[in-house]
């Protein structure tokens, strides 16, 4: 049985471990853009080439598991999927960095204000991130599906959020006009940190809709369309 190979254990810990870095990146993210921390935003572009490198290795590793003992059914599945699911830990540390640069460039900005939109934006998104790597490592499809019923709330708190920026953007009143290129700046910042966001809980809804995949057989979305077939 392949599952009780070698290949296999490391695979496993291989994805454990781009678990946690990811899950680490998400949070240090969110502490970085809370606290203005501009060393905790340099530290994710550190751990972000790590998360490369892991990526890269799970992507031979599985090949190599396919090629050695050609699994079937949900293992096949598994395999299958771990090789999407590297490339979404590999893009949500992307986003990650990108995010860090973003509160990097913020730092001379008279203030970081904190909007309840983008703050409970950020925390639903880490929140995501954070139960895309358990769903994805336990194979929780409970877990799963929770992720992928919430991703229209994230949605919902982008485009608030966004809002929010706007008006800020549109009705601060500023004294000079270095002043008021630095608040569009920050403002155009913080648009680039929601967006950014969504793509990564986006990212997370793709681990999740891969863990129904693997446990099911089947794609949430033809699921989906079934149900509502059937009930008309």
């Amino acid at each position: 049985m392949y599952l009780n190979s070698a290949e296999y254990k490391e695979l496993k810990s291989m994805a454990a471990y781009m678990c946690s870095i990811t899950q680490e990146m998400a949070q240090a993210a969110l502490e970085s853009y809370i606290n203005k921390d501009i060393n905790k935003a340099q530290y994710i572009r550190e751990r972000d080439k790590e998360l490369d490198n892991y990526s890269l290795k799970m992507d031979e590793l599985s090949g190599k598991i396919i090629a050695l003992y050609w699994p079937r059914g949900s293992d096949m599945r598994y395999i299958i999927s771990t090789i999407k699911i590297s490339s979404d830990f590999e893009r949500i540390g992307d986003h990650c960095k990108k995010i860090g640069k973003q509160i990097i460039k913020l730092q001379n900005s008279r203030f970081l204000f904190q909007m309840n939109s983008i703050y409970e934006l950020f925390e639903d998104v880490v929140d995501a991130v954070s139960s895309a790597c358990a769903a994805y490592y336990s194979l929780d499809i409970d877990m799963a599906e929770k992720i992928i019923e919430n991703d229209n709330k994230i949605d919902i708190l982008k485009s608030a959020a966004i809002k929010d920026i706007i008006k800020f953007m549109s009705g601060h009143n500023t004294e000079t006009e270095d002043a008021a290129v630095t608040d569009l700046k920050t403002g155009i910042n913080l648009i680039n940190i929601a967006r950014r966001l969504e793509r990564m809980a986006d990212h997370a809804v793709n681990i999740a809709e891969a863990v129904y995949y693997i446990i099911k057989g089947t794609h949430k979305d033809k699921d989906l369309i079934n149900e509502e077939c059937s009930s008309n």
